[in-house]
C-alpha cells in the first residue's frame, strides 16, 4: 500500500479549480477578468463610463475609449492607473496599458426610463406630415430611420417648448 502525503494545510476550492484549469488556459480568462473587475476601483466612475477594458494579453491590458481625447488623458495617467491595479490585485498582474478608441457610451438609463423621454408629444398632424414625407422613400429601412429621426425631433423641440412655457 502507498503512503497518502499529508497536506499541511487544506486547499480552498478556488485553488484547487484554478489549478487543474491552469493547464487549460482558463486560469489567464479567470485572472483577465478579476482585473477587469478592478477596473472601476483603479479609476473611477468617471473613467469608467468613458473606457471598457477589452483583454489581457501577455501582461499588457487593452483599454477601448470614446474618443481620441480620452486616448490622450489616459496616457498620462497610465502609470497612476498601473500603480493602483496592481495594487489591488495584490501583485504585478498588468505591466502595460494600451489604449484605443473604441467604446461607445451607452445610454444612460435614467434618461432612457423618465416618463418625459417615454411620453410621445406628437401630435396626429405631425404624424401625418411624417408618413407624407417618407411614403416618397423607396427605401423602407432609411424611411424607418428618418421617421425615427422626424418623431425624436418633434418631441425634442415640443419638450423644449414646454419647459419654456413653464
Amino acid at each position: 500500500m502507498r503512503k497518502k502525503k499529508n497536506q499541511s494545510r487544506l486547499q480552498s476550492i478556488g485553488e484547487i479549480l484554478f489549478s487543474s484549469f491552469k493547464g487549460k488556459g482558463v486560469a489567464a480568462k479567470i485572472e483577465e477578468n478579476s482585473l477587469i473587475k478592478l477596473w472601476p476601483k483603479a479609476v473611477g466612475q468617471q473613467i469608467v463610463l468613458q473606457t471598457q477594458p477589452d483583454c489581457l494579453k501577455n501582461g499588457t491590458l487593452f483599454v477601448k475609449t470614446t474618443s481620441s481625447v480620452w486616448v490622450q488623458q489616459l496616457h498620462f495617467m497610465k502609470e497612476e492607473i498601473l500603480q493602483k491595479l496592481n495594487e489591488l490585485a495584490g501583485k504585478i498582474a498588468v505591466k502595460d496599458i494600451r489604449f484605443s478608441v473604441g467604446h461607445k457610451l451607452a445610454q444612460t438609463r435614467t434618461d432612457a426610463n423618465t416618463p418625459a423621454a417615454k411620453k410621445s408629444l406628437l401630435k396626429e398632424r405631425d404624424k401625418k406630415m411624417i408618413a407624407e414625407c417618407t411614403a416618397a422613400l423607396a427605401d423602407r429601412e432609411l424611411a424607418i430611420i428618418f421617421k425615427r429621426v422626424m418623431q425624436a425631433e418633434i418631441n425634442r423641440r415640443r419638450r423644449w417648448e414646454n419647459e419654456q412655457a413653464r
